[in-house]
């Protein structure tokens, strides 16, 4: 019995060495695609895209961006808040909503005033430069010509867990709102969620 055991032991330790050993090589995939992964416990990269092109739809299709005088609205991005208990980038989100409204043509988004990555900051940076004797003055812009936004959107992003047994499932919703400045009123907003799932092993 032992002398057997001997004999199949290396060859089972070869076998899980060759199995340990075999992968694939990088490659691309289409976010949200068949081959993608798909994880309970994070936003994944299909996901992102999913929610940023319901939103975007929604908000063009409501018509709360148009005007009454037929001028184009200027939005600001504001904060979407992480109310989940994972890191969140938000930019994966606020970065496609931004280019849904440019495109749509209806308004234009402001990078002067916003929250955190959508701001440029060189936009006041380069008005500092008055009075300053390194420039030409006649080229520096000036103070009073920066557009002031209409409408703020901004939201909030909320996740529940739940656990039974070996199953866990993580519930997320994101919630938009675009906000007219000139009122303080919410004149569009948006829910989008989704709910994950995953047993483990018995092993």
């Amino acid at each position: 019995m032992i002398k057997r055991l001997l004999t199949i032991l290396p060859a089972a330790v070869i076998a899980v060495l060759a199995l340990s050993g075999c992968g694939t090589g990088a490659r691309y995939i289409e976010p949200g695609g068949p081959e993608a992964l798909v994880t309970v416990s994070a936003v994944d990269p299909g996901e992102w895209k999913r929610v940023a092109g319901e939103a975007a739809q929604s908000l063009v299709a409501s018509g709360a961006l148009k005007r009454a005088d037929g001028m184009a609205s200027v939005v600001m991005i504001g904060r979407v808040r992480n109310y989940t208990l994972i890191h969140l980038e938000m930019g994966l989100l606020t970065n496609q909503l931004r280019q849904a409204i440019l495109k749509s043509g209806q308004a234009r988004v402001s990078s002067a005033v916003g929250y955190g990555g959508n701001l440029d900051r060189a936009v006041r940076r380069v008005r500092s430069n008055e009075n300053d004797d390194l420039f030409n003055q006649a080229t520096v812009l000036k103070r009073g010509t920066v557009v002031s936004p209409n409408f703020s959107l901004a939201g909030m992003v909320i996740q529940q867990n739940a656990v039974s047994g070996r199953t866990e499932e993580s519930y997320y919703m994101f919630h938009l709102t675009l906000t007219d400045l000139k009122t303080g009123i919410a004149v569009w907003e948006k829910n989008i969620d989704f709910a994950k799932q995953a047993t483990r092993p018995l092993l």
